[in-house]
């Protein structure tokens, strides 16, 4: 049976989802939403892809409107990737799914990876003390 990494990890494209996009039911607003994406690169496409990445997402994703952090994974055995990112707030994950600036960094990993991106947004559960 093949190891999912989401139970190991979770996600781009965020990660890169939020880059290449969500279907996300409604949270309540004030609530914090983390996001876990996970896509597959082309073979042969490693190197290309991380440098976008390294060098074209990840700088324009700093100061994102409710963006609070974003880490991406590799697996570089199997090709999988993807990212884990937490937001402020439902809203402001939505606005930045249908900004202009989502649109072009997806055009930029767009070429390097196959197959569907699979993302979704959790609400932040924090225990009480």
């Amino acid at each position: 049976m093949k190891q999912s990494y989401f139970s190991t990890q979770f996600c781009l494209i965020l990660g890169i989802l939020s880059v290449l996009g969500l279907s996300l039911t409604t949270f309540a607003s004030a609530q914090h939403v983390i996001t876990l994406t996970h896509y597959q690169e082309i073979p042969g496409k490693e190197a290309q892809l991380s440098q976008v990445i390294d060098h074209e997402v990840s700088p324009k994703l700093t100061g994102v409107k409710g963006l609070q952090w974003i880490k991406f994974f590799y697996n570089p055995s199997t090709g999988e990737r993807g990212s884990v990112s937490l937001w402020e707030s439902q809203a402001d994950l939505e606005a930045y799914l249908k900004s202009a600036l989502r649109k072009e960094l997806a055009g930029k990993v767009q070429p390097f990876i196959q197959g569907e991106v699979s993302s979704k947004g959790y609400p932040v559960y924090e225990p009480k003390k």
